[in-house]
């Protein structure tokens, strides 16, 4: 297919040869806690305090905690907790995220060792050891993509996890009759509308300031040629489709997205469960209203059938943090399984 996005920089085959992968299954979570942690926090863990105000820190909380794409106000993709290593007891070891750095001079090269579930489960923990603070920024800099990456992958895995206990099946049954694939929709969300090719789902989180709303949209067409992947494809069906089912408060309001400002962004999602698929991270609002807020989608084509097939989250929380909520559509979008 012709590629119409910037593809991300190829990362490394998981940190190359510098990095000891040890991957555990789930026959190995026996007798290991449940992680602990809020959503999009990493515990640092550095030798003295001193390191993480200095250089190390700095390096590490301008790239783990550059804004989230896609939202409406600035919010860090990573939030942080320091401790010293001489700290890092039981307690925070049951820690989801965990990112160690430890300035050894008795090391001659640097050593990073990534490893899943070590001390409680689901878990990703990295460590780089390296001989000086110099060496520690260079490896940093070349493998950081990759340790992002394996970041977000263990929030998605949480997510999953959280949520695949407490499946709707009626909910998660009506979509695979309707689309033949399965998608894990977890309790508290309500079928708002559905038709032949379109279903809508609304799911509203009480808060004491102000409650979140979650909506999820599912909607297929006939598959016609790569042209419909192009951004201006993607967006027009989207709006084609919010003015047709997705009304406001006020009479003749409808959403779209807001485009006026903030472009959309668009990337090919090499790590969904459809090989070619397209993701897009923007804002919506309401024409005739003041209501927005972020969304993502994902575009692929079901071979099967020859249907073009968008999942579509958003997320309405207007005065409080999003990052948390645009993570939770993403896992449950992951949860994708297509039908044979």
């Amino acid at each position: 297919m012709k590629n119409y996005f910037r593809s991300l920089p190829v990362l490394p085959f998981l940190l190359l040869l510098s990095v000891t992968l040890i991957s555990s299954c789930l026959s190995e979570h026996s007798g290991k806690p449940r992680s602990s942690g809020k959503t999009s926090v990493i515990l640092i863990v550095t030798n003295n305090k001193s390191q993480w105000e200095g250089n190390i820190g700095k390096q590490i909380r301008d790239y783990f905690g550059q804004e989230m794409i896609g939202l409406p106000q600035p919010e860090a993709t990573f939030l942080f907790y320091n401790i010293s290593s001489k700290n890092l007891d039981k307690v925070y070891k049951k820690f989801h995220n965990i990112f160690i750095v430890d300035i050894n001079p008795e090391f001659k090269k640097t050593l990073v060792e990534t490893k899943e579930n070590l001390w409680s489960w689901p878990q990703r923990v990295i460590k780089i050891t390296a001989p000086t603070e110099e060496a520690f920024a260079e490896k940093f800099e070349e493998q950081k993509q990759a340790y992002m990456r394996l970041f977000d992958e263990l929030e998605r895995e949480r997510i999953i996890i959280s949520f695949e206990m407490a499946n709707d099946l009626d909910i998660s049954n009506k979509v695979e009759k309707t689309f033949q694939f399965y998608l894990g929709v977890p309790g508290g969300f309500s079928i708002a509308e559905a038709e032949k090719d379109f279903i809508w789902l609304r799911h509203t989180v009480a808060k004491v300031k102000q409650d979140v709303e979650l909506g999820i949209m599912i909607y297929s067409s006939p598959y016609k040629d790569t042209l419909d992947f192009s951004p201006d494809s993607i967006i027009s069906r989207r709006n084609e489709i919010t003015k047709k089912f997705v009304h406001g408060p006020t009479f003749g309001s409808y959403m779209k997205v807001a485009d006026s400002f903030v472009k959309p962004v668009f990337k090919l999602a090499d790590d969904f469960i459809v090989d070619y698929t397209v993701e897009t991270r923007g804002l919506w609002d309401l024409k005739n209203d003041f209501m927005g807020g972020p969304f993502l989608s994902y575009t692929f084509v079901d071979e099967k059938s020859n249907r073009l097939i968008t999942l579509d989250g958003y997320v309405y929380f207007p005065n409080g943090r999003k990052t948390k909520y645009i993570r939770q559509l993403e896992g449950i979008f992951h949860t994708l399984r297509m039908v044979d």
